[in-house]
């Protein structure tokens, strides 16, 4: 169980009633007084260096702790799409070559192919209940080089099996690039499926914007030729990283992770899911059914007619939710409770008849 009073003293600002944890997350408190202290460190110019490098050191251990990996194999890097551009411009492709990706996927791991010579890409169609773990696995071929999707799909908050997936990859010799941007915070120990793993610091990480992280495997290392070098990483290198990391960032994403860490990442994602539940449940006894059969993630889309407008009553009610696909996107995290539930239930209780999406009356 959550302790709700504990979470009160590391987000005192916590606003009733957000549900757009999925676009952006709030932080805690510890967060603001991190990042005060890295200013103060390059306060003191080089004489605060080793405070720069403790900080990173400690960023790798946690994170590598809590993605499943090890340490090494942990870098930080500006954001999600720059990290997967790195990822794909160091992996030696050769002309015939295939990556696959889903085609209702975020740009984030769909795009970044698209400008490499010779490489071919394969979008996947899924339908809205459909199992995209076996579309992928179905879509393999002896061309596949990669596969690169995203965890947790924004939209709908279907996850996929990566272990599953995982499996199907090395089997052709494939590498799986994954964003994790959805899922990372709630999903202990999944990099471990992954060849690549990269995930926000501004979302599930609770961590605001500046940093990404990434975990490669040796899968990954052994055949990666980086096309972007500096001084952090000789040709010879595999790293990613080709100069400074944002130590504000790492200082946001160290303080974000103790915090998670210290309240449990088990018990954040039994609370999450919990609320994600009966968000899908509710909603579906008043006619406004789940995009996702079964909620395995912090999202819950909710199948609408006219998604903007129903958004607009729900902020009227002083309730945050958001827009995707058509679809009312609901996302809850560690700072909502039960009793914001109860608010967004009782106000959709209001607002359904107009909203069902076989047509309503006002």
């Amino acid at each position: 169980m959550i302790d709700e009073r504990a979470i009160a003293e590391h987000f005192p600002d916590r606003p009733r009633g957000y549900f757009d944890h999925a676009a952006v997350s709030t932080v805690p408190v510890e967060v603001e007084s991190a990042v005060a202290g890295v200013a103060r460190a390059l306060g003191r110019g080089t004489r605060g260096s080793s405070d720069w490098h403790e900080l990173t050191d400690d960023v790798s251990v946690l994170l590598a702790d809590e993605l499943g990996v090890v340490a090494t194999a942990v870098s930080v890097l500006a954001n999600t799409g720059t990290a997967i551009n790195s990822v794909a411009r160091a992996i030696p492709f050769v002309d015939g070559d295939e990556v696959i990706v889903l085609a209702d996927d975020f740009p984030s791991p769909r795009m970044p192919w698209r400008t490499i010579p010779g490489l071919s890409v394969q979008e996947v169609a899924t339908t809205a209940h459909a199992d995209r773990t076996t579309a992928l696995i179905a879509a393999i071929s002896p061309a596949t080089r990669a596969v690169s999707v995203t965890h947790v799909h924004a939209t709908t908050g279907d996850a996929l099996d990566l272990a599953r997936l995982h499996d199907a990859c090395v089997s052709a010799d494939a590498l799986l690039i994954v964003d994790g941007a959805q899922a990372a915070g709630l999903f202990p120990g999944a990099a471990r499926h992954a060849d690549v793993y990269v995930a926000a610091s501004y979302k599930w990480l609770l961590a605001g914007f500046g940093a990404a992280v990434v975990a490669t495997g040796e899968r990954f290392d052994d055949r990666a030729v980086p096309g972007l070098i500096g001084y952090m990483n000789e040709p010879s290198s595999p790293r990613l990283a080709v100069g400074h990391s944002n130590l504000f960032g790492m200082a946001a994403l160290q303080a974000a992770a103790r915090v998670r860490q210290g309240i449990g990442l088990e018990a954040i994602r039994a609370h999450t899911l919990s609320l994600t539940r009966r968000i899908a449940e509710g909603a579906a006894e008043l006619g406004l059914p789940p995009a996702a059969a079964e909620p395995a993630s912090g999202i819950v889309s909710l199948t609408v007619a006219d998604a903007p407008t129903l958004t607009d009553r729900l902020k009227d009610r002083g309730i945050t939710t958001t827009v995707r696909d058509g679809a009312l996107r609901v996302s809850p995290y560690l700072t909502t409770t039960h009793d914001d539930v109860d608010l967004l239930l009782s106000a959709l209780t209001e607002l359904a008849p107009a909203h069902h999406p076989h047509g309503g009356h006002s």
